[in-house]
């Protein structure tokens, strides 16, 4: 049997591709794990957080340097088009104030288990456990060998992923594969994972988060690589959370990770606030210390945890409830410089286990933006992570391989009415 086509990954854009085909074809889905979807039904938490809200114009800025590459191709199948799918197909949604897009259920299964009833529609069947290791083309037909079995298929699209939470079945071996037919493949790198720093000093904090932490990631030369303001968490060993986690692209072990939790907040206005105050105060430095906060910053700094603020002043070697008049000037800058611009030399970041997304795959020049037809290969489609995009948390990555599943299926479809 010669297929119309054969998707090699059945993960989110493997899933997506099948289910967004225009029509149907005698198609087929060669899953190298016991079962499909597997990291989509991680997604989010197990929620699946399918997408961002807003403009898609303000999306091309989550995709790191290849963002603007990729603008048309989001344009032409954007989150409106995503959400108006999965509504259109018994999937109600719902926005968060943070923008992420969730099914209304909160179950990444009910997503799953609706895409591959969508693929099944349009002909596509699938085949698990099924690891392939050989593509080749002869004439205008690609012939697949995966474990003991042969395929033919006149089309082809390579969903099979990068190499995050490689129990999943997307170790990125493919990738080897992919380099013996002559395709320039980026080293992989993991993305979207915390950063460990020398000396971590909140492991007795973890679980303590910041509604919105300033950071900055700067190299040895003491230049800015990148700055953003998003949610903070700390952990155990490093720190987390959306702007560690979207930063995380940019960090190399060495460069300096800087964070301010107090965004907006001027280091020498508040340390001027504090020495005015200083002469006589009988009160308790951890007491001024947020008394001062809550009024630079309303009602976010004076929510700062308790307990971090008392570890901010263990670190200055001094006692959260000392007399604040007898506070040294160099205590109060230590405290100050810790909260405004807290400066840590990276030791590492998360690997590939921990890591939602991957940096790095298959060039985009080999591939035709406008199609997402291999340039090389006639026939031959990439879409998702298996591609050298990676996108910040909070849907755009699985927004990303809806839009290059989509044009796929769409081209693939057309090349099968022909």
């Amino acid at each position: 049997m010669i297929y119309d086509l054969i998707i090699i990954g059945g993960g989110a854009a493997g899933l997506f591709a099948g289910a967004l085909l225009p029509g149907k074809v005698n198609g087929l889905i060669l899953e190298k794990s016991a079962a499909p979807g597997k990291k989509l039904l991680m997604s989010g938490g197990g929620q699946c957080n399918l997408t961002h809200g807003g403009s898609i114009k303000d999306f091309v800025f989550h995709y790191g340097e290849n963002g603007g590459r990729i603008r048309s191709l989001l344009y032409q199948a954007n989150n409106l088009v995503m959400q108006e799918f999965f509504e259109t197909r018994g999937i109600s949604l719902m926005e968060r104030e943070d923008g992420k897009v969730f099914p209304r259920s909160l179950r990444s299964k009910e997503v799953r288990d609706m895409l591959l009833a969508c693929c099944l529609t349009n002909g596509v069947s699938l085949e698990t456990n099924a690891n392939v290791f050989e593509i080749a083309k002869t004439s205008s037909i690609y012939a697949i060998r995966c474990n003991e079995k042969k395929y033919q298929g006149k089309n082809l699209l390579i969903a099979t992923g990068g190499c995050s939470y490689p129990q999943t079945g997307s170790d990125g071996k493919f990738f080897d594969l992919l380099k013996t037919m002559n395709l320039e493949v980026r080293e992989p790198k993991p993305a979207l994972v915390p950063i460990y720093v020398a000396d971590y000093p909140y492991g007795a904090l973890a679980g303590i988060s910041f509604e919105e932490a300033k950071a900055t990631i700067r190299g040895r030369d003491g230049r800015k690589k990148a700055e953003r303001a998003e949610p903070l968490l700390l952990t155990h060993e490093g720190f987390s959370g959306p702007v560690i986690l979207n930063l995380s692209r940019y960090a190399e072990p060495g460069d300096v990770l800087e964070i301010s939790c107090c965004k907006g907040i001027r280091e020498e206005a508040l340390l001027r606030k504090l020495t005015e105050r200083q002469p006589g105060n009988p009160r308790q430095l951890f007491t001024v210390l947020h008394e001062c906060l809550n009024e630079l910053h309303g009602e976010k700094g004076g929510t700062l945890p308790k307990r971090f603020l008392e570890e901010l002043c263990h670190r200055a070697k001094e006692d959260p409830a000392r007399k604040f008049a007898s506070v040294s000037g160099k205590t109060l800058k230590t405290i100050v410089s810790s909260l405004i611009a807290d400066r840590h030399s990276i030791s590492r970041t998360g690997g590939f286990e921990s890591a939602m997304v991957t940096s790095g795959g298959v060039v985009l020049d080999e591939v035709d933006l406008k199609t997402m037809e291999c340039k090389k290969y006639p026939g031959m489609f990439f879409a998702g992570e298996v591609l050298d995009i990676d996108g910040d948390t909070g849907g755009y990555n699985l927004q990303f391989a809806f839009s290059s599943a989509k044009l796929a299926a769409a081209e693939i479809h057309g090349k099968n009415q022909v």
